[in-house]
């Protein structure tokens, strides 16, 4: 007898199955919208990897609803900003009910029809307003999934960025631990660089075999150190784009200069011996005590653990532009939503809010070792991982990517404008120019359109002690 937890276990292996109750049935195509039965709920979930983590949750679900049927498939996607099996489902009138997806996409999505506002259930189920509602959730993240004045989902977890310090390395060179302890600050730009004449190593050749910091490396890049400088992407009250101003400019040239200093030639030379391509995850030169630091996400924490356990390691703030500062850091995540066609059913909504609520991000969180967005659960101590504490309690300073309907097209603008300054292959007001001659055309056909109110400042809501 096969038992429902290893039925779901199976959909890492593609498998698509139905969870009716408390038994399991075959799973057919059904039609959408209003001719779906509304006591089934077809889902297309997390990432196959997961699916476990995922499994706990719909059983969780099922013990409260029994008379709900959650059919669970894992649609893989080919790329962060691919809609591909949305468009092709809605258009079939194939699509789910409820749909994981990339939180940054859903402004873009909704944009081209596909997705379903999720402001008429809050307002029939829940009976308050989508703004009372969507206020148990963390700003960043549903400022993420609002567009055109409606919510288009539900977020899930959530990544913020820090900066992994090797302490023993540190220490070796004999770096001040007060510089690099989270509760002083973060570091400036400048600090850093003294830093680096401490850290980095050259032999007679000049090729790299100590370095302090890479700043496009993992989660560092051209958008990250332009969302430290508290650079706009785009200005409300003109609906245009501004990827060419002075500010954004200000830090392309920067960036420019940092990639002539280090020689990203020597850099990328290092990296290649030390962390090559399709290389295991015990192999890297952070944890080969090469690099000081290593900026990236909650993810690296179990990283460390699996890979590099004797690590002696803290984690602090990203570097920013000036002394006294205060902390920044920029997240991501997913969400679910509900793309055109779905059933909008009671049972749907329900399984909706279980899973992106409390008790579902609970359960999610724990196994994933990820962020949770609903407060409550950020609340409550054995919500998440402790072990992420660090990249949970910086959330309040948190920002996320403007939420945009050209949001594919400014995120392959800035990793070109990255590329093309790493090859030296354009000037930064060229290229910035170039960028925004791409992406603001298309964001005219939208316009007017304004980020949501209070957008990129600190959320008012957000206490991860729950304290009164």
């Amino acid at each position: 007898m096969i038992d429902r937890r290893t039925l779901l276990r199976a959909l890492g292996a593609g498998a698509t199955v139905t969870v009716a109750g408390g038994s399991i049935v075959s799973c057919t195509n059904r039609p959408t919208g209003a001719d779906r039965d509304p006591d089934t709920v077809r889902v297309w979930g997390i990432w196959a990897s997961d699916s476990d983590v995922e499994a706990d949750v719909v059983e969780a679900f099922s013990e409260q609803h029994p008379e709900v049927n959650i059919e669970i498939s894992q649609v893989p996607s080919s790329g962060e900003s691919d809609a591909s099996s949305v468009i092709t489902s809605v258009r079939g009138r194939t699509g789910p009910d409820v749909y994981f997806s990339d939180r940054f996409n859903t402004a873009q999505f909704a944009s081209l029809g596909l997705l379903e506002p999720i402001d008429p259930l809050i307002e029939e189920y829940e009976g308050v307003s989508p703004e009372e509602f969507m206020s148990g959730w963390v700003k960043f993240a549903t400022d993420e999934l609002f567009y055109d004045g409606q919510y288009y989902g539900l977020p899930m977890d959530t990544d913020t960025r820090g900066m992994y310090v090797n302490l023993d390395l540190a220490d070796e060179v004999g770096i001040d631990r007060e510089l690099l302890d989270p509760g002083n600050g973060p570091l400036t730009y400048d600090q850093m660089w003294e830093i680096d004449e401490q850290v980095s190593v050259q032999d007679d050749r000049g090729t790299y075999e100590r370095v302090t910091w890479i700043p496009w490396d993992d989660q560092a890049s051209l958008l990250t150190w332009a969302m430290t400088s508290e650079v706009s992407f785009f200005d409300n009250e003109t609906c245009r784009m501004l990827l060419n101003a002075p500010e954004m400019l200000a830090v392309a040239e920067m960036y420019a200069g940092w990639v002539e200093r280090l020689d990203f030639p020597r850099l990328d030379a290092f990296k290649a011996t030390y962390e090559p391509p399709n290389s295991p995850p015990t192999q890297s030169s952070f944890f080969s005590d090469r690099q000081l630091f290593q900026i990236t996400g909650p993810w690296g924490v179990q990283s460390l653990a699996d890979y590099k356990p004797d690590m002696n390691y803290t984690v602090t703030h990203l570097p920013v532009p000036e002394a006294g500062g205060a902390p920044v850091t920029w997240a991501g995540g997913f969400a679910l939503t509900m793309p055109k066609g779905a059933s909008m059913s009671r049972a749907a909504w329900e399984f909706f809010k279980f899973y992106a609520g409390y008790e579902g991000q609970k359960i999610l969180m724990n196994g994933i070792s990820r962020i949770p967005t609903n407060l409550e659960t950020i609340k409550d101590p054995e919500g998440w991982n402790p072990d992420i504490s660090f990249f949970v309690e910086i959330m309040g300073v948190a920002k996320s990517r403007p939420p945009l309907p050209v949001g594919t097209k400014l995120w392959d603008a800035m990793q070109t404008v990255q590329e093309s300054l790493n090859q030296g292959s354009g000037t930064p007001e060229g290229l910035l120019d170039e960028a925004q001659r791409y992406v603001d055309p298309t964001m005219q056909q939208f316009c007017p359109v304004t980020l949501p109110e209070g957008y990129g400042e600190p959320d008012p809501n957000f206490d991860v002690r729950g304290e009164d």
